[in-house]
C-alpha cells in the first residue's frame, strides 16, 4: 500500500482538486463509495473456489462452475447495463445507486449460507444485477465531474478507488478463510455492503448537484446522431474483444494457480493482490497523464499492443512468484489505457453519459460470457498443454485494435459540428 502512496499521487490528487471545487465532497465521496463496494467484494475471492471445491470435488467441474459462474455474472450483467445506461439519463443517478446498493449485501448472504453450489450461482446473478445497474450511472457522475484537459487524469485516479481496493482485501480474505474459517470473509464483506448502503443513504445529498443529466445543448439532428452512433459501435466492438480476452484468462488463472502452481487460498489472494491489484493500480496515474498529454486513442493502442503479448509466457511459470511477476507486467502496460478509454467515452457522449458507459460496459460483458466458456473448454481439451487457453486470450485482445484504430482522436470529436 505505501508503495502507491508517493508524492507523485499526491501531487495529481492536488491538481485535481485545484483544478475544481465540484471535486472535492462529490469525488471524494464517489471514490470512497467505490473503494468500500469492491473492498467488500474482492474481499470473498478467495473463498469462492474453494467453496466450490468442496461442492463439486472434481477438477473439471470445478473449472467449469467457476466459467458458468462469470458467464451468469456477465449475462445478468448485460441486462442491468443496458436497463441502468437508460435509467441513467432519465432519472436521479442517486436512487439509481441507492437502488443497486440495497441489493449488494443480499449477494453475500446467499454465499454466506451456501449449501451448494445452486446458492452460489444466485448469488451471482444478485452481483450482475448490481454492478450492472450501479456502474452506468457512477460513472457518468464521475465523468460530469472535470473539462477535457484533465479527464484523462481524473479517471486515472477514480479507478484507483476500486483497484487500491483490491490489493489488501484478496489478502486478507485468504489469511482469514485459512486461520478463522473458510466463510469468515464473507461476514466482512456483509457487514461492509451494509456499512455502504447506510452510509450513502446518510450522504447523498453531496451528489445533488451531479445527479441528473443535464438537457442537450443542441437538437438531435442526423448527422450528429449517425456520427455518435458509428463510433460508440466502434468502443463497443473494441469492449466486445477485450471482453473475450479477459473472460478467457478469468478460469484458467484460478485453474492455474490451484492446480498447476498448487496454490493455497492466502497464494491466491497474494496472487491477486500483487500481481492484479498493485500493476493495476500503478498503470492508473501514469496512464492518465499519458493520455491527457498524448491523446486516448495512441496510449490504447500502445499499452494493448504492449501488454497482451505478455500473457503469452504465463503458461511457462512454475512457480508463484514467477506468474505474480509476469502478471504484473501485463496489468501494468495493459491498463495504461484504462482511463483513456473511460475519458473517451465520456469526451464523445457528452450529456449521454450512462449510456455511453452503459452499453460499452454491456459489451464487455457479452465477452465475458462466451470468454469463460471458452477458456473452460480449452483447460478441459488442451491440458497438460496449458498454452491454448493463454494464447486464445491474446489474440482475442489483440482484435479490439482494428476497431480503435478506426476511432477519430478526442479533438476530433470535439471539433465535430452538431447542427443547431
Amino acid at each position: 500500500m505505501t508503495m502507491l502512496i508517493n508524492y507523485s499521487h499526491v501531487k495529481a490528487i492536488n491538481k485535481l482538486r485545484n483544478y475544481s471545487p465540484r471535486l472535492n465532497s462529490p469525488f471524494t465521496f464517489l471514490w470512497i463509495m467505490m473503494f468500500m463496494i469492491i473492498f467488500s467484494d474482492s474481499l470473498s475471492w478467495p473463498t469462492v473456489p474453494y467453496l466450490i471445491r468442496e461442492f463439486l470435488a472434481e477438477e473439471t467441474a470445478v473449472v467449469t462452475m467457476l466459467g458458468l459462474l462469470t458467464s451468469i455474472f456477465s449475462i445478468i450483467k448485460i441486462s442491468a447495463n443496458i436497463l441502468g445506461a437508460f435509467l441513467g439519463d432519465r432519472f436521479d443517478r442517486r436512487l439509481i445507486i441507492l437502488l443497486a446498493l440495497a441489493i449488494f449485501p443480499a449477494s453475500f448472504a446467499l454465499i454466506l449460507f451456501a449449501r451448494d453450489h445452486i446458492w452460489i450461482l444466485g448469488s451471482y446473478i444478485l452481483f450482475g444485477v448490481f454492478y450492472g445497474i450501479l456502474t452506468p450511472s457512477l460513472n457518468a457522475m464521475v465523468a460530469s465531474l472535470a473539462q477535457r484537459e484533465i479527464r484523462g487524469m481524473i479517471f486515472g485516479v477514480f479507478n484507483l478507488s476500486w483497484i487500491i481496493s483490491q490489493i489488501p482485501s484478496p489478502i486478507i480474505g485468504g489469511f482469514l478463510s485459512e486461520t478463522v474459517f473458510l466463510r469468515f470473509p464473507l461476514i466482512l464483506s456483509l457487514a461492509l455492503s451494509l456499512i455502504t448502503l447506510i452510509l450513502f443513504i446518510i450522504f447523498m445529498g453531496i451528489l445533488k448537484g451531479i445527479s441528473s443529466s443535464p438537457q442537450p445543448a443542441y437538437k438531435d439532428g442526423e448527422p450528429q446522431k449517425i456520427y455518435i452512433k458509428k463510433r460508440l459501435l466502434f468502443l463497443c466492438f473494441a469492449q466486445l474483444f477485450s471482453g473475450l480476452g479477459n473472460g478467457v484468462l478469468l478460469p484458467v488463472i484460478t485453474a492455474y494457480l490451484v492446480y498447476v502452481i498448487g496454490a493455497s487460498p492466502a497464494d491466491m489472494g497474494i496472487a491477486y493482490s500483487l500481481g492484479w491489484g498493485l500493476a493495476t493500480a500503478l498503470a492508473q496515474i501514469p496512464g492518465g497523464k499519458l493520455s491527457d498529454r498524448f491523446g486516448y486513442k495512441p496510449v490504447i493502442v500502445t499499452s494493448t499492443l504492449i501488454g497482451a503479448p505478455l500473457i503469452l509466457l504465463l503458461p511457462f511459470s512454475r512457480t508463484l512468484t514467477h506468474f505474480i511477476l509476469i502478471n504484473a507486467l501485463s496489468c501494468i502496460s495493459g491498463n495504461l489505457s484504462s482511463p483513456a478509454f473511460s475519458a473517451y467515452i465520456a469526451t464523445l457522449m457528452r450529456e449521454r453519459l450512462s449510456r455511453g458507459f452503459g452499453l460499452t460496459s454491456a459489451f464487455f460483458s457479452i465477452g465475458s460470457i462466451i470468454g469463460p466458456i471458452i477458456g473452460s473448454i480449452l483447460w478441459a481439451i488442451s491440458k497438460p498443454n496449458y498454452i491454448p487457453p493463454f494464447a486464445t486470450s491474446t489474440i482475442f485482445l489483440l482484435l479490439a485494435l482494428p476497431f480503435i484504430a478506426a476511432l477519430k482522436s478526442e479533438n476530433e470529436n470535439e471539433s465535430y459540428h452538431y447542427p443547431d
